[in-house]
């Protein structure tokens, strides 16, 4: 009965030591678009205006591309006046963000910088920043740490 209970022990310490040192595998296990899902804030940087935006898990369907997501920006107003265009969101093989119209193409495109959120790369000239709301590991962006 003890030789039973000490093999019992050593394989919980064995098993405790793997997933405190290997890790679960559950963070990566989920999409990428789950992962960065969420509140967003979309702030620019020239005027300071500050726009929420929540990106969805969900697919945009539609006339979507087929690797789009649901983006809700109804709390953002365009700069231009007017309502927002219908947007979604999507992970780009070289990696970031980017919001496409319905027709698939690329309205802004942002990769993930030395701040807290990502810097905009497109289109030229516009110096905007996405922000989470809450704490979203950003390497789930960078193609070579997903």
């Amino acid at each position: 009965m003890a030789l039973h209970m000490q093999r019992i022990g050593v394989l919980v310490a064995v098993t405790l030591f793997s997933l405190v040192f290997f890790g679960t595998g559950f963070t990566g296990a989920q999409p990428v678009e789950a992962r960065v899902a969420g509140h967003w804030q979309l702030i620019d940087e020239v005027s300071g205006t500050v726009c929420r935006l929540d990106l969805k898990a969900e697919v945009a369907g539609g006339i979507f591309p087929q690797d789009a997501f649901r983006a809700d920006m109804s709390a953002c107003t365009s700069p231009a006046g007017g309502e927002l265009p219908q947007l979604g969101w999507r992970v780009p093989p070289e990696g970031g963000i980017e919001f496409v119209l319905e027709n698939g193409s690329v309205l802004a495109a942002f990769d993930v910088g030395e701040s807290e959120g990502l810097a905009s790369v497109a289109p030229a000239g516009a110096f905007l920043l996405l922000v989470p709301e809450q704490a979203i590991a950003l390497s789930a962006l960078i193609p070579t740490a997903r």
